[in-house]
Order: structure tokens, then C-alpha cells, then sequence
């Protein structure tokens, strides 16, 4: 049985992110006319107002950028201390994970991680959630 995860924001794009998820596949929608990569997914460009797209495969490896530790819970399935992280991934979209095989005092700004994956599972059912850790 996957982990019980918060439930998920769910719209025709998120469930296209999600479905490459269950093969752990990591992409992202990036604009056919401009190039833009659209994180969070959505119907139009916010660069050229495209509705044209493709899903990009990426790399998996990212810069962190900053981070910070909720030493509140904020929900059951994810107790305090919980850190989270924001990731400018190697393409250059901003992307907002966990860390994951690090301990959380020795994040940097700059550091370099990669793509790991982590069972999860709510409402809409199991998935692979992309998280973070030591570059391999």
C-alpha cells in the first residue's frame, strides 16, 4: 500500500503530469511556440499565450535555491519538522519538492540534487511523487 499523501490539486493537465508519473517519468509542459516550460501546467502560455505544448522529459537534477522547515503540522501525512525545498531544475523551471536521503542541516544554496522517487496515494489513487537527493 503507497503513503498516505495530502490529496492532490486535480485539472486535465495535472492529471497528464500525474499519469507520466505512474511510469516515473518526470515532465513538464513546455510551450511549442516559445519554449517556456509551465510549472504549474495550465491551458496557455504565460510568456506568448500559446496553447500549443508538449510534455518535456526532464533531466532530473536541479539547483536548490532555498528551502525552509515547518516545525508545525500542517497536514497528518506530513509531520513536523517537514522541510521543503525549491529547486531550479537544470532546463530552468522552478520546482517545489522534498529532500530526501539528506540530512535537511546540511542544504545549501546551490547544491546540486536529483530526481528520486516516493510512493504516495490519495483520493485520485497511488502515483510516484518526484522528490530530491544527493546528485548521483
Amino acid at each position: 500500500m503507497a503513503t498516505q499523501r495530502p490529496i492532490r490539486s486535480m485539472d486535465p493537465y495535472a492529471e497528464q503530469f500525474w499519469t507520466y508519473t505512474q511510469k516515473k517519468e518526470f515532465r513538464l509542459q513546455q510551450c511549442s511556440e516559445c519554449n517556456k516550460f509551465r510549472w504549474p501546467p495550465g491551458p496557455s502560455c504565460d510568456n506568448c499565450l500559446s496553447d500549443q505544448f508538449q510534455w518535456t522529459p526532464m533531466k532530473g537534477r536541479g539547483k536548490v535555491l532555498s528551502w525552509t522547515t515547518f516545525h508545525r503540522a500542517y497536514f497528518p501525512e506530513y509531520p513536523a519538522p517537514h522541510t521543503s525545498i525549491a529547486l531550479e531544475l537544470d532546463e530552468g523551471p522552478l520546482f517545489v519538492s522534498y529532500p530526501v536521503d539528506i540530512d535537511v542541516k546540511s542544504l545549501r544554496e546551490g547544491m546540486v540534487l536529483s530526481l528520486r522517487w516516493t510512493d504516495g496515494e490519495d483520493k485520485f489513487g497511488a502515483y510516484n511523487l518526484p522528490v530530491f537527493g544527493p546528485a548521483t
